[in-house]
């Protein structure tokens, strides 16, 4: 599967298993340095082909494919302008993360040990307009401190990373752990954490298994 293979196929599962909405969101992928694919405006992911997979440049110039990118595709350039690490970025509209951006609650991240794991570090994003440069910069002083998943107030969620692949399994785990911990408030059940030294543990074991 090539690239572009591989984005339509992720951005098709992300919208079946309900983590956007009707033509919500926008992912890409980086092809180099100043090159990303990207999802065409106004998509619904579920019909994406790969030739709907638009070629541009990181200064918004077109290279290859019919049709007008995503409307926040200054936020994609932005990412990848501040972050020569990350290869690929997920905007979406998941239910229940969502719910959290709408209330301003944070998400309790250690309820799980994978979300623990994957989601050690999440930032929250005033709202800005989408679409517009401001929406954009508001990444900008997390991205330099190495954020990578981004709760976006009354819009939505963000997350970047190495791989379509790590950045999907951080996309559904998000909002697993966002579903839990709602499912527990809807049930006035009291939310139990994992005691943080015992999550220190859990990531020095991991480490320690691949470093041996």
């Amino acid at each position: 599967m090539d690239i572009i293979e591989e984005l339509v196929e992720y951005s098709k599962l992300a919208w079946d298993r309900g983590l956007t909405e009707s033509t919500g969101g926008n992912m890409s992928v980086r092809v180099d340095k100043n090159t990303i694919y990207i999802t065409p405006h106004s998509s619904l992911k579920h019909f994406l082909t790969p030739k709907d997979i638009l070629k541009i440049t990181l200064d918004d110039k077109m290279i290859e494919g019919d049709g007008e990118p995503s409307s926040e595709r200054k936020m994609h350039f932005l990412i990848y302008k501040e972050r020569p690490d990350v290869n690929c970025v997920f905007h979406v509209h998941p239910t229940y993360a969502t719910a959290f951006a709408v209330s301003g609650e944070k998400i309790p991240v250690n309820t799980l040990p994978e979300a623990a794991l994957l989601l050690r570090d999440i930032a929250y994003l005033p709202y800005r307009m989408p679409g517009t440069q401001e929406f954009a910069d508001v990444f900008t002083p997390e991205l330099k401190n190495g954020k990578d998943v981004f709760i976006l107030q009354n819009h939505g969620v963000t997350v970047i990373g190495k791989s379509i692949k790590a950045v999907y399994e951080k996309l559904e785990t998000l909002d697993f752990v966002a579903k839990v911990v709602f499912t527990l408030k809807m049930s006035g059940a009291k939310i139990k954490e994992i005691d943080e030294r015992e999550v220190e543990k859990f990531l020095e074991s991991l480490k320690s298994g691949i470093n041996s």
